[in-house]
């Protein structure tokens, strides 16, 4: 069953703190809206399912723990003062694990905890657990000189009463408080180890719940009494199980960590810098190596030869929960027995990371299309994308490896799962990937603690045999999720997620980030001109054109030197085939490649994320008032306009006299009726704003302007002239011939006037920097791009504002518009938002990053045909067995979820 947050604030009257508490976890409680679930099944079951182990727990409960929770007794407010006796009874709990597995507890409650990664540190929230827990074997001291999420492998949240269990129907604010609290944490142990899954446990005066967090939802568990004897068996099994994971190795093993990655050991390091030679100090300035990792790259088909990259810089990352929560790292590929500088430049690599929704074209079946598209032209029209090396789909590669192990097919590939040689209990083994750190002795070779109810057994084979028995304890795929299917049946697989991972060979940074406005421009052409190529050449529209997913090239290739890219095509649509060279025309009404799912799912097309960067959507796309049209080619020419738009008025020095608050304006948030007044106010504005002591920058401005705002008007100005990739690109080689380009002329910070301290989510509302109403509260540096169905995507990032900011462009007074162009109907509350909205906090909030539009809610999906369900149906609440699987969130539809 799934428990509705839709109206924890439905009916109530908030006071001005109350509200304000209210609008900062108004983000959150978006996020995690319809996507937490409670298992239906025993908790027996739910271990089993969740937290898989080859190695049954063996052991009884130590003498003198139940005594000592009798003694346990949390007052409200006052919780933190029973941490210590609880963090005794939870040692006590695992005293007799072995000790190269037996978890320790901390009380952590006193600091805060800042986002796993330091280059993009200040842009998230910063948290509070109030007990941490460690890996398996590391004893963690009272007093810990490096406090962050590198020794913490779970967390624990602790109140006193069962009534503020968020998983009961109670409606309150603090229900939504703790929930956050719980997923704040779950976020930064996903991107901090690189988990598939990440555990956190609820303690709610004497009932327990077990959460299971994965990047399409999280899974709780029925609550249990901690005072009952068979309540300290089912935590002390679970703790059990965690650290014997069904598969993995080294210290960091436990259920739900990635068997293809690993982090970075010294000897990592050493081989990095060596191999990296004289260019290593400058490449690495700035780097915290202790934030890299080792990955294994599986290109399709193969399943015994793996491409090992390591990864030490993370140039970008999407921090939200339940999303593709990409990743771009970068990195080079890596072979621990090749560790010397060759002569040349050193060859590094852009390895990118996400989770697609299922129901998506993988994205590397568009990056194969274009790896066909380069064989066929010349050298020298090959411009402005990359190209796929190794890599693919880590999900369909682990649900058909759990296939062949259900049905006892042998697996030649890295990775056993085979039920067929469940050891016996045994304190030291681990079952192996083939990744394993060189300085790390494998576990199963260490030399066994003794303990007198702990057998021993040999470790398992890595190659898979072939079942002889039940394999009904067989775990699912983690690298896809699982989750929404176990707990509401099969029908809801269309909300799952798949674990993608690929390298490009051309290594990039944001277009935020230029050393010139000529390099900018000149990117910025040349991204045009590599989406030109993929539709014209390849059928490949790419649906997503925004500030994040354009590159500035930092290491052009030499048989294909370009200044930028244009990259991420995992919300593209594709041509059933490639066009036929010379038809371009015909390409706006091809037919497009199914989604993944259709032929199962009757109408899957309405669970996939709507399309489209929020702020750079074209208009026809944005207005409300006109019935949302196919997404079409001249859509995304449009939205390049937008990004050149958006990098000017936040990163040069132009003469509005708003400076960089005027992109607040022109980019509001939320609001796709005010969204496109503001965007049609601007195309209007006469004269255009100019770029100071940069002509051809301004010139640009207002000529691709004009090609907008002919392409625009509505058909009571005359006839639309469509946008084109000639007219476009007529205008950048144009101004790119000029030679009073400025020199020099690298980005301006994009700095606001006020921004939040971002610890939050420790029990209490933070403390404001900054006036009340002051626009976006927060600040990213790094041009993290978030797409998906986005609503307050400010959620992960940090920068959650009081209010909506105001127009500051004066929309009350005449606006000189062009010769010719349509009038704008400015609609809402020019003077901004009323006090009273700012204490409900009802404004759609502004965002540092570029969101995607609003999904709608959907309706639930329809099968085309009936199948068994498997373990799923057990799980199935009620109201979805009642209704074949629909599930409900109030009187709406389900949501589906955010990218």
């Amino acid at each position: 069953m799934s428990i509705s947050t839709g109206s924890i604030y439905s009916g109530r009257s908030w006071s001005t703190s109350a509200a304000l508490k209210v609008n900062q976890l108004e983000p959150w409680r978006r996020e995690i809206q319809d996507k937490i679930n409670i298992y239906d099944g025993n908790l027996d079951d739910y271990l089993k399912t969740f937290v898989p182990s080859r190695t049954p727990c063996p052991l009884r409960e130590p003498p003198g723990v139940s005594a000592s929770l009798a003694q346990w007794s949390p007052q409200k407010g006052h919780e933190v003062q029973s941490y210590p006796l609880l963090i005794d009874t939870l040692k006590s709990t695992v005293s007799s694990f072995p000790d190269d597995k037996r978890l320790s507890f901390f009380n952590s409650y006193l600091k805060y905890l800042a986002f796993p990664f330091s280059a993009f540190a200040e842009d998230h929230h910063k948290s509070r657990p109030d007990i941490a827990v460690s890996f398996p074997g590391d004893a963690l001291p009272e007093r810990l000189d490096q406090f962050d999420w590198s020794r913490f492998s779970m967390v624990i949240e602790v109140k006193a009463t069962e009534e503020e269990d968020p998983f009961r129907e109670n409606g309150s604010m603090s229900r939504a408080d703790t929930l956050v609290q719980l997923a704040v944490n779950a976020r930064s142990l996903l991107f901090a180890h690189g988990f598939l899954a990440a555990f956190a446990i609820g303690i709610y005066g004497e009932v327990v719940r077990i959460v299971r967090f994965d990047h399409s939802c999280a899974v709780a568990s029925k609550g249990f009494h901690l005072k009952s004897s068979e309540g300290l068996k089912v935590l002390r099994d679970f703790f059990w199980r965690f650290v014997h994971p069904w598969e993995g190795v080294g210290p960091q093993a436990v259920v739900g960590c990635d068997a293809t990655l690993r982090k970075l050991s010294s000897a990592d390091t050493d081989w990095l810098k060596n191999r990296l030679g004289d260019e290593s100090e400058e490449i690495l300035e700035g780097v915290d190596l202790s934030e890299g990792r080792v990955v294994q790259l599986w290109d399709d088909g193969n399943t015994t030869q793996p491409t090992s990259v390591l990864l030490f810089k993370l140039i970008d990352v999407n921090a939200r929960l339940f999303s593709r929560s990409t990743m771009v790292w970068l990195g080079i590929e890596y072979n621990e027995n090749d560790s010397e500088h060759t002569d040349g430049e050193v060859e590094l690599r852009i390895v990118k990371e996400s989770w697609r929704q299922i129901i998506r074209i993988p994205e590397k079946t568009f990056y194969d299309r274009l790896s066909e598209v380069k064989r066929s032209v010349p050298d020298d029209e090959w411009v402005g994308l990359p190209e796929i090396l190794h890599g693919g789909d880590l999900g369909i590669r682990d649900v058909d490896r759990w296939r062949r192990a259900c049905s006892g097919e042998q697996w030649l590939g890295d990775g056993d799962l085979s039920a067929a040689s469940v050891p016996t209990p045994d304190a030291s083994a681990t079952y192996p990937s083939s990744l394993s750190a060189p300085d790390i002795e494998p576990l199963s070779t260490r030399e066994s603690p003794q303990d007198a109810d702990v057998g021993v057994a040999p470790p398992v084979d890595s190659v898979l045999a072939p079942s002889s028995g039940d394999t009904g304890d067989i775990p699912y795929p983690m690298h896809q999720t699982w989750s929404w299917r176990l707990t509401n049946g099969e029908n809801c697989r269309v909300y799952e997620r798949s674990h993608v991972r690929f390298m490009v060979d051309t290594v990039g940074r944001p277009l935020s980030r230029f050393k010139s406005t000529r390099e900018l421009v000149t990117a910025m052409r040349d991204a045009i001109r590599g989406h030109r190529l993929a539709m014209e050449r390849g059928g490949i529209l790419h649906r997503d054109v925004s500030s994040g997913n354009i590159l500035i090239v930092d290491r052009p290739r030499r048989n294909h030197p370009c200044t930028g890219i244009l990259h991420d095509f995992d919300y593209s649509s594709m041509t059933l085939s490639p066009p036929e060279v010379g038809n371009p025309a015909e390409l706006e009404n091809s037919l497009l490649y199914p989604l993944e799912l259709s032929s199962e799912i009757e109408n899957v097309a309405e669970f996939k994320e709507r399309t489209g960067t929020y702020y750079f959507i074209a208009l026809e796309l944005m207005n409300p008032g006109l019935q949302a049209p196919a997404h079409l080619i001249r859509h995304d020419l449009e939205s390049f306009f937008w990004v050149l738009v958006w990098i000017v008025l936040r990163h040069t020095n132009h003469d509005d006299p708003e400076g960089m608050k005027s992109c607040g304006a022109v980019f509001p948030y939320g609001n796709d009726r005010r969204a496109t007044d503001c965007k049609t106010a601007w195309v209007n504005r006469f004269p255009a704003v100019k770029v100071k002591e940069n002509e051809p920058l301004s010139v640009l401005l207002d000529k691709f302007g004009h090609l907008v705002d002919h392409a625009t008007k509505g058909p009571r100005h005359g006839p639309q002239i469509p946008l084109t990739y000639d007219a476009i690109l007529q205008v950048f080689d144009e101004v790119l011939a000029r030679n009073d380009w400025p020199v020099d002329d690298k980005a301006i910070p994009f700095v606001r006037e006020n921004t939040r301290t971002a610890s939050v989510y420790g029990g209490n509302v933070i403390r404001l920097k900054g006036a009340q109403g002051s626009g976006t509260l927060g600040k990213r540096t790094h041009g993290e791009h978030i797409t998906g169905s986005e609503v307050g995507s400010d959620l992960m990032s940090g920068s959650m504002p009081l209010r909506s900011i105001a127009h500051t462009m004066d929309l009350t007074k005449p606006q000189k518009r062009r010769k010719g162009s349509s009038a704008s109907v400015l609609g809402g509350d020019p003077a901004g938002p009323s006090s009273s909205a700012v204490a409900s906090g009802s404004n759609p909030p502004v965002t540092d990053d570029p969101p995607t539009r609003e999904s709608s809610p959907t309706p639930a999906p329809r099968r085309r045909s009936t199948r068994p369900r498997g373990r799923g149906s057990k799980t199935t609440s009620g109201a979805g067995k009642a209704s074949g699987g629909r599930r409900s969130r109030g009187s709406g539809a389900r949501r589906a979820p955010g990218a």
